[in-house]
């Protein structure tokens, strides 16, 4: 059905400031609208980016508004789309006390197999083989262009730290990264972490990179993507994503089209 809209030309094209051609095409015969609809009915929808705007609709809508309130835009993708890309959020650690690499590696050893003296592209080579291989593993980088794969011993070490979580939350490279690292051996809690007093993060490895070259944090660490199903599983058990664990691309450029409420 909407391929054969496609057919005709889309309302409206552009490219945003990132290179990215946006088309759009407007249905409006009623007839077309309610069958998507009813096949549409039975299915289950994920927010897997934005949830945040969808609570601040639920919160608008409960507040006592009617009519288009009780509504919200939201763009549709199937989680099998070939062009939907899941790109990893790199985490910055800065302004730690007595930062010393030797002690985080041997106390990182208790959990991980590590590598240490990599340069960048043999480390790139071993997460991007643990992540074939379905391990959970990421760089450790301190300066000096020495790099440090960690690769995760054995995921049931995740049950003993979230004993209440999924295994689908427990599986995530993030959790692992955050459970076992950041808090138990950097000491930087979940508050620290929501309000970035010592973890910033950025999804362009080289910027991450740079900011320890340039003396502007202790370390960083390169993760992997997440996969699609780990969001979808994560969602199956009831559970949110942890902060900043996906980004997705393309993106739909924000105000596309808005959603008119009169009151």
């Amino acid at each position: 059905m909407l391929e054969g809209i496609r057919k005709d030309a889309p309302a409206n094209t552009f490219a945003d400031c990132n290179g990215v051609t946006h088309k759009l095409w407007v249905v409006n015969d009623p007839a077309f609208i309610e069958k998507i609809a009813d096949l549409m009915a039975e299915k289950k929808l994920y927010i897997a980016d934005g949830h945040h705007r969808y609570e601040t609709a639920l919160n608008y809508r409960n507040t006592g508004e009617k009519g288009t309130a009780d509504y919200v835009p939201m763009m549709l993708v199937n989680m099998e789309n070939e062009g939907l890309v899941v790109f990893p959020t790199h985490r910055i650690v800065r302004d730690l006390k007595n930062y010393e690499q030797g002690e985080i590696i041997s106390k990182c050893g208790e959990y991980f197999e590590i590598i240490t003296n990599l340069n960048r592209e043999k480390a790139e080579n071993a997460i991007d083989e643990a992540y074939k291989n379905n391990k959970k593993a990421f760089i450790l980088y301190s300066g000096d262009n020495n790099y440090t794969s960690l690769t995760l011993k054995d995921i049931d070490i995740m049950k003993a730290f979230l004993p209440e979580a999924s295994t689908a939350l427990r599986g995530l490279d993030v959790s692992v990264l955050h459970t076992l690292v950041l808090e138990r051996i950097f000491g930087i809690d979940k508050e620290n972490m929501a309000n970035q007093k010592n973890l910033t993060y950025t999804r362009i490895a080289d910027e991450a990179i740079a900011e320890v070259d340039g003396k502007r944090a202790n370390c960083c660490f390169l993760l992997n993507p997440t996969r699609v199903e780990e969001i979808r599983d994560v969602a199956m058990a009831g559970e949110k994503m942890p902060q900043k664990s996906t980004y997705f691309y393309p993106k739909l450029t924000t105000g596309l089209v808005m959603n008119q409420i009169v009151k």
